[in-house]
This record gives C-alpha cells, structure tokens and sequence, in this order.
C-alpha cells in the first residue's frame, strides 16, 4: 500500500497550530515562511523543521480536544502554549530537518497503489475472468494496458475488468489507424457509453495515443507506412494526409516555436476530442510530456526501451509535468530492440525480425527499468507484450515463462516495500515554448537548435543523466544496451517544468535552474518572486539576466536568493553549457541526505514514511545484442559507499533482506552485481 512520505515539518507544524487556536481564524498560510504581521510565536512554529509523519498524526489527532480547550483560553496563554508545543515537537521529532515537501506520486484513478500491469487481454469474458482470477493469485499484476479495444463491443469484457476493481487502458477505435488526424479511429457514443462502466465502478479508462510524437514528426511523410496503414484506401486518400518530409509533419512550414506549438496542439485537440476526453498521451521518441499534460491526457505515458534513448530525462519531464498539473503517469517499456523483439519461446529469425525469449532486450534491463519506473513515481508500469512473453500459452492453466516469474517476483517487491516520495530538490525550468525533442536533434522536432536549445540538450544529456565513465567489455566495442540507462553523477536529482509553473509549486523546490532560452512574462516574473520568498534559490545565465534587466533582477534578489551562473564549457561536446558541473556536483552535495562515492552508478534518493531509500543501479555488466543471449561480465560488479548525513536507527538492504553496518570510516561499504539494483532503507531515528 501507498503510504505518505515525507512532510515539510516547519509548514505543516504551523498549519496545524493555528487550526488548533480559534483566535486566529481568518489566518490561511500558503507560504513556507510565516508573515511578519503573525505574532512572534506563530513565527516561532514556522520555523519548526523536522517533525516526523508519526508526530504529525499525533498532533492532528489531538486537534479537536485543543479547539475546545483554546476557545476559552487568553490570547497571551495560546501564545506561552504555542511555545511550550513548539518546544515539544522541536526536542522529541525523530525526523530530520531534510524533509521532503514534494508532491506525492499521484496514483491512477481508484487505486490506493501502484499498479503493474498487463499487456494485452483476451477477448471472451469467461477466458478474461480466468486470467484475473490468476494474475490476482500468483500476484502478477493488476490491470490490462492495453485491454479490451475501446467500442461497444468491449462492453462484457469492461464490465468484468470494472468488477475487478482494475485500471484498463483501451486500444482505439480502427486501431490501425489512430495516429491519424482526420481519420477513422473515432470513438462513437455506444463505445462512450460502454466505457462508463469503469466510472461507475470508480476505476480509470482511457484511450491510448500513443508514440504519437514520432508518427507527427516520421511517419506523416512515410508513403511505406502509408500504403500499410491505409490498405486499399490509398490511392484515394493519401493526398489528404502525406506531408513533404521537410515539413516534419506540420501541416504549414513552421516559421516560429509558436506555430510549432499550436500545430501540435491543434493535432493533439483532434484526437482528445474524437476520443471523447478519454485520452492516455503516450510518447517516446519525443519529450512532449508537458505538453500533454497542459493539452489535457487522462494521464502522461512514456514508452522506453524499444530503441529509444533518453530514458532518465524523458522520466524527469513526466515527473514534472505530473507534479505541475496534479496527473498520474505511467511507463511502458517495449521489447523490441532494433529489428527484434521478445516473445516466448527459443531464439528464431524470419526475415529481418528476430524474436524469441532470448531476443530483445535483456530480462536485466527490463527489471531496472521496472524497478526504477516505480521508484521514480509511476502510477502504473506496462511491459509491453506481455501476454506474448509472459505465459507459456496465452491460455488457461496461464502457464508463465522465465520472464512470466520474474514479473511476479518484481511486482511482489514492489507491492512489500514503500517506495515513498522522489527527492528531486532541483528543479529545471525552461521556456513554455522549449520544444525539446533530443531524439528528432531538432527544436519541436523541426527548428534548428539555438545555443540555449543545446545548453538543455547538454545539461539533460550530458551533465545530469550521462556518465562517460562506464566498464569496458574486454571482447567487445561497446554494448548496445548502454544507452538506455546511465550513471548519474549527482544522481537522479532534478525534475524539469514550464514556466507556466506557478509560485507555489516551484517554491517546493530547494534550487530552481533556468535553462534555455526563456521569456520572461510578468506571470512568470511574479510568480518567481513568489518562489524566491518563499526560500527557492535561483540560478540563472547571465542571458537571462541581461533580459530581465538590473531592476528586476534587484527585486529577486530582494525576494530571496538568487545567483547568475558561470557557464563553462562542456569538455566532451566543447558547447558552452547553462550551469558548471562543478555546481551541480555542490547543490547534489548540499541537498541530497546521502553522499555516494565509488563506482559510477545510477542513484535515486526517496523519503518514505520510515525515513530515507537509496536506489543504487549498476547499469554495466550485461551485454546483449536483440538477436542474442545475454552475456554476463562479474568484473563490472560496483564497489561504492553510502554515507547518511543524517542520524538513523538502522540501515537494511531490500533486494537481499540483509541488515548493512557503519565501518570505520562512518559510511557502508556495498557491492552490486552487474546489471542489478539494490536499495538500502535508512530508518531514521
């Protein structure tokens, strides 16, 4: 089960005292840092950090019994109470004054936790209800993306999902085909109506669009893809949907960002609309997720793997566009790798596809990508194919594979252990009109890239996710596995929003970077400043600051703190970047609870109810080509050291349910095997 994470102990210990004493009624804190018309007690509170999720409970239950005491008290006894509480809860917390005020991961619609899911579903309902019947058995997962194909016909089949209690994405109407604008994969209102089942039940469905990015910007100009999509039709209708590949699948030769924007919104608007609102965005070979968000999605998808790079910036974009806009995401992660793709059964080629147990990508990437999409804050989790892979036959008595076992073996950890809250303090800003598509190598996959377009690029792709410092196969050149997940050297520290972001949400973050090319509005301009009072620190380029001019940038100054960086430039790609590595190695250094040294590994920090989880990834080590088995290298295991900079009761490693101990130089020494994660849960005392 979902359990909270972690509080922000100053406001949250504020709030409540004043909701406790009736003198102060028309009193509404919004801010992090007390007014100053509040009197000097109430401000004593506000600056209160620390108090633990288990005090906090006690303190809320207490709530009503103190209302009825204060409404009789004097003003100046509330006050000596207010400091003998505050007293209390600053000596006895056992939490640490590094809470995490972020939001929580939102989860799907009608569920109280994460969900794993299965792709694909079979179409009668005694057959379906079998297989949920297992899946809840063997606790393989629970929920269909996709499920049943969205349309009248689905109704029995979605009554039986809704009855389950589970989450279902649709396949589309002419599925074929739901890509295309102005096309036929139109919902109509008896497949509407159908859907409600899940409404009355409480539970969510929507419609995928997915890896609708890459056909906008590929496949519009693809007679091949084309003549296999529209079939018989197109020599009649291609004339109305080809588009020169120039064009890069807008309709009218872009000129600015803006008409980028709205080209793809109108796109987008089309295919919400023809599927009556109930629409999941799911894009991979682009970075569109904020703008799914924004256009409205039931949820932001993500697919990875397949051959698609990008992974941990593309998860930093989800979460942020989720935390921005209060909307649950999901993860799909694909099988095919190049021209193969995993399925049951031994290795076989026909033609050019190769397929098979051992085709595709490797069962180690598959468990680190699942494991670190659910770290990460997921709603749901997706292996794509899976009916294909995971059972022996797709059939009862639903024998499972090696993959099959492995699933249930993952979600099991998953469904034992709170994953609690993502730590990302930083967080990335770019300009509403950013466009950032890094597989497409062009602005909203079409614009030549400025030099603030490349400082995104470099600072996602080269600074924060990308390490060079990777294990050298001695018998091969490289592994074509490597991209897909990379060492992090100051860990998985940032998510990334539009500065349509308002004050509040960016005042949750400890450090806001500004990146790119960025137009300063007087929305964005105010509700800045509101972040900077509010104990944001800013950093800037001194492009930006030279827009904005010395005025304004006085002001935030004012507000709070606020710094122009000292751009260098990238050793690697030798392009000038938007902030050093050297700060961002000191704000990981000055805001991450837990300091890693050793090997080069990906890392993430989370806040649970207990107290702090470290996800360690040692991305190196397995090497696999999609036609072949994978290959294990046991000198690539990672030596590294963890050393809390907080007091803590007890350390345990989940994966192999082994207690850790300090050695003498004060940190845990761990070791982790190729291709494998392991997390070490610090139970704060």
């Amino acid at each position: 089960m979902e359990q909270a994470g972690a509080l922000s102990g100053a406001p949250v210990l504020f709030c409540v005292c004043l909701s406790s004493c009736s003198v102060c009624p028309r009193i509404h804190v919004t801010r992090h840092v007390p007014p100053p018309h509040i009197p000097f007690s109430f401000r004593v509170l506000g600056a209160i950090a620390g108090i633990d999720e288990g005090r906090f409970r006690i303190h809320k239950f207490c709530m009503p019994y103190l209302k009825s005491l204060t409404r009789s008290v004097s003003f100046r006894l509330l006050e000596t109470a207010c400091w003998i509480m505050a007293c209390f809860f600053c000596l006895t917390s056992r939490a640490q004054p590094t809470d995490n005020p972020l939001l929580m991961p939102r989860l799907l619609p009608g569920q109280s936790t994460f969900v794993f899911s299965l792709y694909g579903s079979p179409g009668e309902v005694q057959e379906l209800k079998d297989l949920i019947t297992f899946m809840k058995e063997k606790g393989l997962g629970g929920g269909f993306d996709p499920g049943p194909g969205a349309g009248v016909q689905a109704a029995p089949l979605l009554t039986a999902i809704a009855e389950a209690g589970w989450p279902v994405v649709c396949y589309p109407p002419d599925g074929g085909r739901m890509q295309v604008k102005g096309g036929t994969s139109v919902l109509d209102p008896a497949g509407e109506y159908a859907l409600r089942v899940l409404d009355r039940a409480g539970q969510f469905g929507a419609i995928q669009l997915g890896e609708w990015g890459y056909h906008f910007h590929r496949l519009t100009s693809d007679t091949n893809w084309w003549k296999a999509v529209l079939g018989d039709d197109y020599e009649t209708q291609v004339q109305h949907y080809l588009i020169p590949a120039e064009q890069r699948g807008y309709a009218r030769a872009p000129q600015t960002r803006r008409d980028c924007y709205e080209q793809l919104r109108e796109y987008f608007y089309w295919h919400r609309q023809a599927k009556s609102g109930r629409l999941i965005s799911v894009t991979g070979h682009s970075h569109y997720e904020a703008y799914a968000a924004e256009w409205g999605t039931a949820a932001i998808g993500l697919e990875v793997g397949e051959n698609i790079r990008f992974t941990q910036s593309k998860f930093a974009f989800a979460r942020g566009a989720s935390r921005q806009w209060n909307l649950p995401w999901t993860v799909q992660v694909s099988p095919w790798f190049g021209p193969s793709v995993t399925t049951r059964g031994p290795l076989k080629k026909e033609g050019n596809i190769t397929s098979g147990m051992d085709a595709g990508h490797s069962l180690s990437l598959y468990e680190r990508m699942w494991l670190h999409a659910w770290f990460a804050g997921a709603a749901m989790v997706t292996p794509e194919n899976s009916i294909r892979i995971f059972f022996e036959e797709a059939r009862h008595p639903w024998p499972l594979t090696e993959q099959g076992r492995a699933a249930v073996r993952v979600h099991t950890f998953m469904q034992d252990h709170d994953r609690g809250n993502p730590y990302t303090p930083l967080l990335v800003v770019l300009d509403h009109m950013a466009g950032y598509a890094p597989y497409h190598a062009r602005t909203w996959g079409v614009l030549e890239r400025t030099p603030g377009d490349w400082e995104i690029f470099d600072l996602l792709e080269r600074q924060l996710y990308f390490s060079s410092e990777r294990f050298t196969y001695p018998d091969q050149a490289g592994n074509p596995e490597a991209d897909y997940l990379h060492p992090t050297p100051q860990g998985e520290i940032a998510d990334v929003m539009l500065n349509t972001v308002n004050g509040a949400t960016m005042s949750r973050y400890p450090c806001l970077l500004l990146a790119g090319d960025m137009d300063f509005s007087p929305f964005f301009l105010f509700e800045l400043e509101k972040a900077a009072r509010a104990g944001s620190r800013i950093l800037m380029h001194p492009r930006h600051a030279a827009v904005i001019g010395e005025a304004t940038l006085n002001k935030l100054r004012a507000a709070g703190q606020l710094s122009v960086t000292s751009p260098e430039r990238h050793a690697e790609t030798e392009r000038m970047t938007a902030v050093s590595s050297d700060t961002l190695a000191k704000l990981s250094r000055e805001f991450l609870p837990i300091e890693l040294s050793g090997d080069a590994i990906q890392y993430q920090v989370n806040r649970n109810a207990q107290g702090w989880v470290i996800e360690l990834i040692n991305n190196d080590g397995v090497y696999k080509t999609g036609d072949q088995p994978a290959k294990i290298y046991p000198q690539a295991t990672a030596s590294i050291r963890l050393k809390p900079r907080f007091r803590f009761q007890s350390a345990r490693e989940w994966i192999t349910r082994t207690t850790l101990k300090v050695d003498e130089t004060g940190s845990i020494p761990l070791q982790i095997p190729p291709g494998e994660t392991r997390f070490v849960a610090f139970e704060i005392k």
